[in-house]
């Protein structure tokens, strides 16, 4: 699954609207060359880039779903929720991004105070201009500990400053799932949880968030090896949930240039996606 077929549609996706390196349209260009006839744009809390990656893809004949990967905390969690099919001019979702970016400069106030607290130089303006768009984050404070020369590469300064349990480390504000459900769904769109694995969901907890009303559970994501697939595929399809996947793809990491165009989902697979988003004529 994912790698064993072709893979013709990659729904986890992040441009320059939020922590990807390439632009919406570099992404419809580059899921064209690498045969991909489905994408979903997944910026962290904006909706901001659809558009313009809509208008690439009819261009290329790339079908552009509007997604959304909405970033909750709650009882010590980080939690991300993809939202599929929503409309892309709802006023809920345009507010939460408003109020998500203002949460996230709230945050890297304080990782940049942490910064400097430990000898590190650094402004909010600094961290601000390793952005493209408004929607900031900690690969973004990465790429300006990097560009100062206090690390080599993401990976140190993650692995040396922003991960939990490091120094310059702070927690997001509090954010439900619930309301991250809610607002997707009021979107007309389907709540899928992301990457279980990497976000280390015991067991116990995975169970009672797939009883809160999600739609479907990503198996497929570069995180999860074939066992762990397999797993998340029968766990998702014992609760009647849609199997969802991509390469989470952000043009920040090695393996990111090897994972597009090969994780993701075969047509059978998205067929199954498809059947959930009544609202989208794709394929």
């Amino acid at each position: 699954m994912g790698n064993s077929a072709v893979v013709v549609a990659d729904l986890h996706l992040h441009s320059t609207f939020s922590d990807g390196v390439m632009t919406p349209t570099e992404l419809v260009e580059q899921a064209a060359a690498r045969g991909l006839q489905v994408i979903a744009l997944t910026d962290h809390d904006t909706l901001a880039g659809y558009e313009e990656a809509a208008r690439a893809g009819q261009r290329l004949g790339v079908t552009v779903l509007p997604g959304i990967e909405v970033s909750c905390y709650e009882l010590g969690h980080e939690l991300h929720v993809l939202g599929y099919g929503v409309a892309a001019d709802d006023a809920r979702l345009w507010e939460h991004a408003r109020q998500a970016r203002e949460r996230r400069l709230r945050r890297l106030e304080r990782m940049v105070g942490h910064c400097r607290r430990l000898g590190l130089s650094l402004t909010l303006d600094d961290v601000a201009e390793m952005a493209v768009g408004d929607m900031l984050g900690r690969p973004h404070l990465a790429a300006a500990l990097v560009q100062r020369g206090y690390c080599e590469n993401f990976r140190e300064a993650f692995a040396r400053y922003l991960e939990p349990g490091r120094p310059a480390y702070e927690p997001p504000e509090a954010f439900p799932v619930v309301r991250a459900l809610g607002l997707i769904h009021a979107a007309g769109g389907i709540a899928i949880i992301a990457h279980p694995r990497r976000s280390l969901l015991a067991p116990r907890l995975l169970l009672s968030l797939l009883r809160r009303g999600f739609d479907g559970l990503e198996a497929v994501h570069p995180s999860h090896r074939p066992a762990v697939r397999q797993y998340y595929t029968t766990l998702a399809r014992c609760h009647r949930l849609v199997v969802t996947g991509g390469s989470d793809f952000h043009g920040t990491r090695p393996y990111d240039e090897t994972n597009f165009g090969t994780v993701g989902l075969t047509q059978e697979e998205f067929h199954a996606v498809h059947a959930r988003l009544s609202a989208w004529a794709v394929l």
